[in-house]
């Protein structure tokens, strides 16, 4: 090879060497990490919410990763999917709850019952506290609301004629009330009042046989009394007066379902007035109550 031949290719391989090191200072240096997140915003889409309220996408960082838009669209869609496969809860049957009364009583009168002309006041304020001085309005819808939270805990539907006090509703229209839903049992509750300061105790009250307008509910009206009172005396200390047959109550008599009135005790008794207001005690009728009407709801289904 000639001198000339040798310069030549000495000269071209300087400039091969300078060209590769220029190339190689001009290539950004990507890293491993870098790679995969370049590679895995190219195969994300991006998740724009349809609503109006979403967050807007802030100017102010047009490098954010897009799949922080996804993760909430994600997590409905499997929250929706979870109420979907939940089955639906089924009532036991719907209970009508009467607390008795109301603040200011209505002297107009209406009739006892259906075929009947004899009449009675629409409906009364009730009696009062000797010791505490509690209307029993207030005392009635106090433990009936505990009852409601009772029932509905054991999966029951509670509906109730009144859950205030400035209410003008007559007790056959409570009983209409109950029968307008087609309820399976009507409950009215109330305090007993007396002119001697010594009675005392409970008693579960229903319709009278002899009432032909009630006929057709007495027998499972009796059968709820009976349960109730049961319940009553495993779940209270309090002193038990039994069941009584009533014929002269207008929230019987216009009942077209099964109905019981508890009455919770003497109002007029000072020691049983104070402990009708003990929320620990009231929770106890409630809860006792509830129980002897889940067991009136088993047997009649039996």
């Amino acid at each position: 090879m000639s001198k000339l031949q040798t310069s030549v290719v000495t000269a071209l391989l300087a400039f091969g060497a300078v060209s590769l090191v220029f190339a190689y200072t001009q290539t950004p240096i990507v890293s491993s990490s870098d790679s995969a997140l370049q590679s895995a915003a190219q195969t994300v889409p991006l998740v724009v919410s349809s609503s109006a309220e979403s967050a807007p996408v802030s100017n102010e960082s047009p490098m954010a990763p897009q799949t922080s838009q996804a993760q909430p669209a994600q997590a409905y869609a499997q929250e929706a999917s979870a109420a979907e496969a939940a089955p639906a809860s089924v009532s036991r049957g719907l209970i009508y709850l009467d607390p008795g009364h109301q603040r200011k009583g209505n002297a107009q009168q209406e009739p006892v019952s259906p075929d009947s002309k004899e009449t009675k006041a629409k409906v009364t304020g009730g009696t009062r506290g000797v010791a505490t001085g509690k209307p029993e309005y207030v005392l009635n819808l106090e433990v009936s609301l505990l009852l409601k939270e009772a029932l509905i805990a054991r999966g029951f539907e509670v509906q109730m004629t009144r859950e205030d006090h400035d209410v003008d509703i007559s007790n056959a229209e409570r009983a209409e009330m109950a029968n307008a839903v087609n309820a399976q049992l009507a409950v009215r509750i109330h305090a007993d009042g007396n002119d001697s300061p010594k009675a005392k105790g409970y008693s579960v009250l229903y319709p009278d046989a002899g009432v032909r307008a009630t006929r057709s509910i007495q027998p499972a009206s009796r059968m709820a009394a009976e349960s109730i009172l049961e319940a009553l005396k495993a779940g209270t200390d309090a002193a038990s007066r039994g069941m009584v047959a009533r014929s002269d109550l207008s929230g019987f008599n216009w009942s077209k379902v099964p109905v019981v009135l508890i009455e919770l005790g003497f109002m007029t008794n000072p020691a049983e007035d104070k402990q009708l207001s003990v929320p620990e005690y009231q929770q106890q009728l409630a809860d006792a109550i509830a129980d002897g009407i889940d067991t009136y709801m088993k047997n009649k289904e039996n």
